[in-house]
Protein backbone atom coordinates (compact mmCIF):
# COMPACT_ATOMS: atom_id res chain seq x y z
CA UNK A 1 0.00 0.00 0.00
CA UNK A 2 1.26 3.25 -0.53
CA UNK A 3 3.63 5.00 1.70
CA UNK A 4 1.99 8.65 1.92
CA UNK A 5 -1.42 9.08 2.81
CA UNK A 6 -3.34 11.45 0.89
CA UNK A 7 -5.18 14.10 2.25
CA UNK A 8 -8.27 12.71 3.61
CA UNK A 9 -6.39 10.34 5.54
CA UNK A 10 -4.91 13.57 7.25
CA UNK A 11 -5.99 16.59 9.07
CA UNK A 12 -6.53 19.24 6.73
CA UNK A 13 -4.21 21.61 8.62
CA UNK A 14 -1.54 19.45 8.71
CA UNK A 15 1.80 19.99 6.67
CA UNK A 16 4.97 18.64 6.50
CA UNK A 17 6.51 22.11 7.17
CA UNK A 18 4.83 22.35 10.34
CA UNK A 19 6.59 19.12 11.46
CA UNK A 20 9.07 19.86 14.40
CA UNK A 21 12.68 18.99 13.59
CA UNK A 22 14.17 16.16 15.88
CA UNK A 23 17.07 17.80 15.78
CA UNK A 24 18.16 21.26 16.20
CA UNK A 25 20.76 22.94 13.03
CA UNK A 26 24.53 22.26 14.89
CA UNK A 27 26.63 25.38 13.81
CA UNK A 28 30.20 23.74 13.17
CA UNK A 29 33.05 25.28 13.97
CA UNK A 30 35.41 26.49 11.62
CA UNK A 31 38.35 24.84 10.65
CA UNK A 32 41.60 25.55 10.09
CA UNK A 33 45.46 24.23 9.55
CA UNK A 34 46.94 23.07 6.39
CA UNK A 35 44.11 20.70 5.19
CA UNK A 36 41.28 23.71 5.23
CA UNK A 37 44.03 25.97 3.48
CA UNK A 38 44.41 23.00 1.18
CA UNK A 39 40.81 22.55 0.44
CA UNK A 40 40.36 26.52 0.05
CA UNK A 41 42.75 26.28 -2.65
CA UNK A 42 40.81 23.39 -4.84
CA UNK A 43 38.15 25.43 -4.43
CA UNK A 44 39.42 28.08 -6.27
CA UNK A 45 40.23 26.01 -9.39
CA UNK A 46 37.78 26.48 -11.70
CA UNK A 47 37.82 23.05 -13.64
CA UNK A 48 37.32 21.32 -10.21
CA UNK A 49 34.03 23.69 -9.20
CA UNK A 50 33.12 22.82 -12.86
CA UNK A 51 33.35 18.73 -12.07
CA UNK A 52 31.78 19.36 -8.28
CA UNK A 53 28.61 21.02 -10.49
CA UNK A 54 28.01 18.14 -13.19
CA UNK A 55 28.34 15.56 -10.77
CA UNK A 56 25.63 17.31 -8.32
CA UNK A 57 23.36 17.98 -11.81
CA UNK A 58 23.81 13.72 -12.80
CA UNK A 59 22.83 12.86 -9.32
CA UNK A 60 20.24 15.31 -9.61
CA UNK A 61 18.31 14.01 -13.11
CA UNK A 62 16.22 10.89 -13.09
CA UNK A 63 17.42 7.73 -13.97
CA UNK A 64 16.95 6.99 -17.98
CA UNK A 65 19.68 4.70 -18.20
CA UNK A 66 18.11 2.18 -21.22
CA UNK A 67 15.41 4.63 -21.29
CA UNK A 68 15.37 4.21 -25.71
CA UNK A 69 15.67 0.80 -25.27
CA UNK A 70 12.92 0.37 -23.03
CA UNK A 71 11.00 2.68 -25.16
CA UNK A 72 11.51 0.68 -28.41
CA UNK A 73 10.67 -2.76 -26.84
CA UNK A 74 7.35 -2.00 -25.41
CA UNK A 75 6.39 -0.48 -28.62
CA UNK A 76 7.57 -3.68 -30.02
CA UNK A 77 5.73 -5.97 -27.37
CA UNK A 78 2.02 -3.79 -28.45
CA UNK A 79 2.71 -4.73 -32.44
CA UNK A 80 3.52 -8.17 -31.29
CA UNK A 81 0.23 -8.42 -28.74
CA UNK A 82 -2.27 -6.83 -31.53
CA UNK A 83 -0.71 -9.10 -33.73
CA UNK A 84 -1.53 -11.85 -31.63
CA UNK A 85 -4.74 -10.69 -30.78
CA UNK A 86 -5.78 -10.35 -34.95
CA UNK A 87 -4.32 -14.35 -35.28
CA UNK A 88 -7.47 -14.37 -32.07
CA UNK A 89 -5.27 -15.61 -29.21
CA UNK A 90 -5.49 -13.26 -26.06
CA UNK A 91 -2.75 -13.73 -23.46
CA UNK A 92 -2.52 -14.54 -19.49
CA UNK A 93 -2.27 -11.88 -17.44
CA UNK A 94 1.18 -13.58 -16.03
CA UNK A 95 2.46 -13.88 -19.72
CA UNK A 96 2.06 -9.47 -20.10
CA UNK A 97 2.84 -8.39 -16.76
CA UNK A 98 5.89 -6.23 -16.60
CA UNK A 99 7.51 -3.73 -14.30
CA UNK A 100 8.57 -0.75 -15.09
CA UNK A 101 7.56 2.37 -12.82
CA UNK A 102 4.43 0.31 -11.63
CA UNK A 103 5.46 -1.23 -7.88
CA UNK A 104 4.44 -4.52 -9.57
CA UNK A 105 3.55 -6.20 -12.79
CA UNK A 106 0.83 -3.67 -13.76
CA UNK A 107 2.80 -1.37 -16.24
CA UNK A 108 2.44 -4.40 -18.38
CA UNK A 109 -1.09 -5.22 -17.39
CA UNK A 110 -1.76 -1.75 -18.67
CA UNK A 111 0.10 -1.50 -21.91
CA UNK A 112 -1.84 -4.99 -22.82
CA UNK A 113 -5.50 -3.38 -21.89
CA UNK A 114 -4.61 -0.33 -23.86
CA UNK A 115 -3.18 -2.14 -26.52
CA UNK A 116 -5.85 -4.29 -27.46
CA UNK A 117 -9.20 -2.24 -26.19
CA UNK A 118 -7.24 1.52 -27.61
CA UNK A 119 -7.27 4.62 -25.96
CA UNK A 120 -9.52 7.90 -26.36
CA UNK A 121 -7.21 10.89 -25.34
CA UNK A 122 -4.63 8.93 -23.72
CA UNK A 123 -5.22 11.07 -20.20
CA UNK A 124 -4.87 9.73 -16.95
CA UNK A 125 -5.54 11.01 -13.20
CA UNK A 126 -3.28 9.02 -10.91
CA UNK A 127 -4.37 10.21 -7.12
CA UNK A 128 -1.77 9.60 -4.53
CA UNK A 129 1.45 9.04 -6.88
CA UNK A 130 3.93 10.21 -3.68
CA UNK A 131 6.67 11.73 -6.35
CA UNK A 132 5.35 9.30 -9.74
CA UNK A 133 8.97 7.20 -10.00
CA UNK A 134 7.15 4.12 -8.98
CA UNK A 135 3.34 4.44 -9.41
CA UNK A 136 0.62 3.66 -12.44
CA UNK A 137 0.74 6.37 -14.53
CA UNK A 138 4.49 6.96 -15.12
CA UNK A 139 5.47 4.58 -17.84
CA UNK A 140 2.19 5.66 -20.28
CA UNK A 141 3.45 9.29 -19.37
CA UNK A 142 7.36 8.63 -20.00
CA UNK A 143 7.13 6.09 -23.28
CA UNK A 144 3.99 6.23 -24.52
CA UNK A 145 3.45 10.07 -24.30
CA UNK A 146 0.17 10.15 -22.05
CA UNK A 147 -1.10 13.27 -20.57
CA UNK A 148 -1.05 13.12 -16.61
CA UNK A 149 -3.16 14.35 -13.75
CA UNK A 150 -1.20 13.49 -11.03
CA UNK A 151 -1.77 13.74 -6.84
CA UNK A 152 -0.45 13.14 -3.57
CA UNK A 153 -1.45 15.03 -0.67
CA UNK A 154 2.57 15.43 0.29
CA UNK A 155 3.96 18.81 -1.18
CA UNK A 156 7.54 17.18 -0.75
CA UNK A 157 6.60 14.35 -2.55
CA UNK A 158 4.89 16.96 -5.19
CA UNK A 159 8.33 18.92 -5.32
CA UNK A 160 10.30 15.97 -6.27
CA UNK A 161 7.67 14.72 -8.75
CA UNK A 162 7.86 17.61 -10.72
CA UNK A 163 11.67 18.01 -10.43
CA UNK A 164 11.71 14.64 -11.67
CA UNK A 165 9.46 15.40 -14.65
CA UNK A 166 10.88 18.57 -15.46
CA UNK A 167 13.93 16.72 -15.82
CA UNK A 168 12.85 13.62 -18.12
CA UNK A 169 13.59 13.79 -21.52
CA UNK A 170 10.72 12.40 -22.22
CA UNK A 171 8.55 15.27 -20.57
CA UNK A 172 10.59 18.66 -20.30
CA UNK A 173 9.05 20.14 -23.03
CA UNK A 174 5.66 19.33 -21.48
CA UNK A 175 5.63 17.96 -18.16
CA UNK A 176 2.42 16.62 -16.28
CA UNK A 177 -0.04 18.62 -13.82
CA UNK A 178 1.42 17.75 -10.52
CA UNK A 179 -0.20 19.12 -7.40
CA UNK A 180 -0.84 19.05 -3.50
CA UNK A 181 -4.74 18.16 -3.22
CA UNK A 182 -6.25 16.88 0.07
CA UNK A 183 -9.40 14.40 -1.47
CA UNK A 184 -12.46 13.96 0.47
CA UNK A 185 -15.45 12.52 -1.21
CA UNK A 186 -17.35 15.81 -1.30
CA UNK A 187 -14.57 17.91 -2.62
CA UNK A 188 -12.73 15.43 -5.44
CA UNK A 189 -15.20 16.89 -8.32
CA UNK A 190 -14.55 19.87 -8.21
CA UNK A 191 -10.15 19.78 -7.49
CA UNK A 192 -10.33 17.78 -10.62
CA UNK A 193 -12.83 20.39 -12.46
CA UNK A 194 -10.47 23.36 -11.95
CA UNK A 195 -8.04 21.11 -13.13
CA UNK A 196 -9.73 20.93 -16.65
CA UNK A 197 -9.99 16.88 -16.41
CA UNK A 198 -11.49 15.77 -18.98
CA UNK A 199 -15.18 13.82 -18.71
CA UNK A 200 -13.89 11.26 -19.64
CA UNK A 201 -10.39 9.70 -19.19
CA UNK A 202 -8.45 6.57 -19.58
CA UNK A 203 -7.29 5.32 -16.51
CA UNK A 204 -7.92 6.31 -13.08
CA UNK A 205 -5.23 5.11 -9.67
CA UNK A 206 -6.69 5.35 -6.98
CA UNK A 207 -4.92 4.13 -4.04
CA UNK A 208 -4.67 6.16 -0.87
CA UNK A 209 -4.79 3.65 1.98
CA UNK A 210 -7.95 5.29 3.54
CA UNK A 211 -11.48 5.79 2.47
CA UNK A 212 -10.88 4.93 -1.74
CA UNK A 213 -14.10 3.24 -2.06
CA UNK A 214 -15.76 6.45 -0.58
CA UNK A 215 -14.14 8.48 -3.29
CA UNK A 216 -14.64 6.31 -6.28
CA UNK A 217 -18.30 6.14 -5.41
CA UNK A 218 -18.12 10.04 -5.00
CA UNK A 219 -16.37 10.57 -8.49
CA UNK A 220 -19.03 11.93 -11.02
CA UNK A 221 -17.25 14.60 -13.14
CA UNK A 222 -15.50 12.53 -15.24
CA UNK A 223 -15.45 8.30 -16.26
CA UNK A 224 -12.31 6.44 -16.33
CA UNK A 225 -12.17 3.96 -19.14
CA UNK A 226 -9.77 1.80 -16.71
CA UNK A 227 -9.70 2.00 -13.13
CA UNK A 228 -6.43 0.31 -11.10
CA UNK A 229 -7.63 0.38 -7.31
CA UNK A 230 -5.40 -1.07 -3.92
CA UNK A 231 -7.85 -3.29 -1.66
CA UNK A 232 -7.81 -4.69 1.47
CA UNK A 233 -7.14 -8.63 0.94
CA UNK A 234 -6.79 -9.59 4.37
CA UNK A 235 -10.61 -9.32 4.22
CA UNK A 236 -12.43 -12.40 2.59
CA UNK A 237 -13.53 -12.16 -0.55
CA UNK A 238 -17.27 -13.00 0.00
CA UNK A 239 -17.18 -9.64 2.75
CA UNK A 240 -18.30 -6.62 0.84
CA UNK A 241 -17.29 -4.05 3.51
CA UNK A 242 -15.09 -0.77 3.68
CA UNK A 243 -14.02 1.38 6.06
CA UNK A 244 -16.04 4.27 7.64
CA UNK A 245 -16.30 7.47 6.10
CA UNK A 246 -14.28 10.71 8.12
CA UNK A 247 -12.72 13.20 5.52
CA UNK A 248 -9.67 13.32 8.32
CA UNK A 249 -9.12 9.00 7.99
CA UNK A 250 -5.78 8.27 9.14
CA UNK A 251 -5.12 4.68 10.20
CA UNK A 252 -2.12 5.52 11.46
CA UNK A 253 -4.35 7.03 14.80
CA UNK A 254 -5.12 3.44 15.22
CA UNK A 255 -3.54 1.05 17.52
CA UNK A 256 -0.26 -0.83 15.83
CA UNK A 257 -2.50 -4.60 15.31
CA UNK A 258 -5.47 -1.59 13.75
CA UNK A 259 -3.02 -0.69 10.76
CA UNK A 260 -5.07 -2.77 8.14
CA UNK A 261 -8.28 -1.10 8.94
CA UNK A 262 -8.17 0.75 5.90
CA UNK A 263 -9.85 0.99 2.31
CA UNK A 264 -12.64 -1.90 0.75
CA UNK A 265 -12.39 -5.08 0.32
CA UNK A 266 -12.13 -6.68 -3.25
CA UNK A 267 -16.01 -8.00 -2.87
CA UNK A 268 -17.04 -4.00 -2.27
CA UNK A 269 -15.05 -2.71 -5.14
CA UNK A 270 -16.77 -5.08 -7.32
CA UNK A 271 -20.44 -4.10 -5.71
CA UNK A 272 -19.50 -0.16 -6.17
CA UNK A 273 -17.77 -0.67 -9.45
CA UNK A 274 -20.81 -2.60 -10.85
CA UNK A 275 -23.16 -0.17 -10.00
CA UNK A 276 -21.46 2.40 -11.66
CA UNK A 277 -20.97 0.44 -14.63
CA UNK A 278 -17.53 -1.30 -14.39
CA UNK A 279 -16.18 -5.28 -14.29
CA UNK A 280 -13.53 -6.63 -12.62
CA UNK A 281 -10.79 -8.30 -15.15
CA UNK A 282 -7.57 -8.58 -13.10
CA UNK A 283 -5.77 -8.80 -9.69
CA UNK A 284 -2.21 -8.86 -9.73
CA UNK A 285 0.13 -11.36 -8.26
CA UNK A 286 0.44 -10.40 -4.94
CA UNK A 287 -3.30 -10.23 -5.03
CA UNK A 288 -4.08 -6.14 -3.60
CA UNK A 289 -4.45 -4.45 -6.86
CA UNK A 290 -7.39 -4.61 -8.88
CA UNK A 291 -8.25 -3.72 -12.16
CA UNK A 292 -11.60 -2.42 -13.54
CA UNK A 293 -13.23 -1.65 -17.22
CA UNK A 294 -16.25 0.03 -18.03
CA UNK A 295 -18.17 -2.16 -19.18
CA UNK A 296 -18.15 -0.70 -23.03
CA UNK A 297 -14.42 -1.47 -22.87
CA UNK A 298 -12.30 -4.73 -24.39
CA UNK A 299 -15.90 -6.33 -24.84
CA UNK A 300 -15.22 -9.49 -25.86
CA UNK A 301 -11.30 -9.44 -24.80
CA UNK A 302 -11.34 -9.15 -21.22
CA UNK A 303 -14.16 -11.21 -19.59
CA UNK A 304 -15.30 -10.13 -15.84
CA UNK A 305 -13.86 -12.30 -13.29
CA UNK A 306 -15.24 -12.85 -9.01
CA UNK A 307 -13.97 -11.30 -6.41
CA UNK A 308 -13.35 -15.21 -5.21
CA UNK A 309 -10.09 -14.93 -8.00
CA UNK A 310 -8.12 -14.11 -4.43
CA UNK A 311 -8.97 -17.51 -2.42
CA UNK A 312 -6.33 -19.08 -4.12
CA UNK A 313 -3.63 -16.36 -3.94
CA UNK A 314 -0.65 -17.03 -1.59
CA UNK A 315 -0.02 -13.60 -0.46
CA UNK A 316 -3.70 -13.13 -0.28
CA UNK A 317 -4.59 -16.70 2.28
CA UNK A 318 -1.70 -15.06 4.47
CA UNK A 319 -2.75 -12.15 5.09
CA UNK A 320 -6.09 -13.49 6.59
CA UNK A 321 -4.56 -15.86 8.56
CA UNK A 322 -2.59 -13.11 10.55
CA UNK A 323 -4.68 -10.30 9.97
CA UNK A 324 -8.47 -10.92 10.10
CA UNK A 325 -8.87 -12.37 13.10
CA UNK A 326 -7.71 -9.37 14.55
CA UNK A 327 -9.62 -6.57 11.62
CA UNK A 328 -13.13 -8.26 11.80
CA UNK A 329 -13.99 -7.08 15.01
CA UNK A 330 -13.82 -3.94 14.18
CA UNK A 331 -16.31 -1.05 12.59
CA UNK A 332 -16.82 -2.00 8.42
CA UNK A 333 -19.54 -0.43 7.00
CA UNK A 334 -21.48 -2.83 4.58
CA UNK A 335 -21.26 -2.10 0.86
CA UNK A 336 -24.65 -3.40 -0.59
Amino acid sequence: MADAMQGSALSQDYSPAQAQPLQTERVLPQKSGPLAVIKDRLRGLTHLRLAKRIVRSALAEPRVEGFAARDIGQKQLIATWKDLHTRGLVLDWPDVGFQNHSEFEEDGHLLYIFSLAGTTNRTLVEISAQDARVCMGTNLVLHHRWRGFFFDGDPVFVDEGRRFFAAHPATQADPPVFESRWFDKDNINEHLRKLDVPPEIDLLSLDIDGVDLHLWQALTVTRPRVLVAEFNNAVPSDRAITVPYRADFDYRKLPPEHHLFRSASLAAYVAASRAKGYRLVAVNSLGFNAIFLRDDVGVGIFPEIPASVIDANPSAQRMRAVHWPVLETLPWVEVG
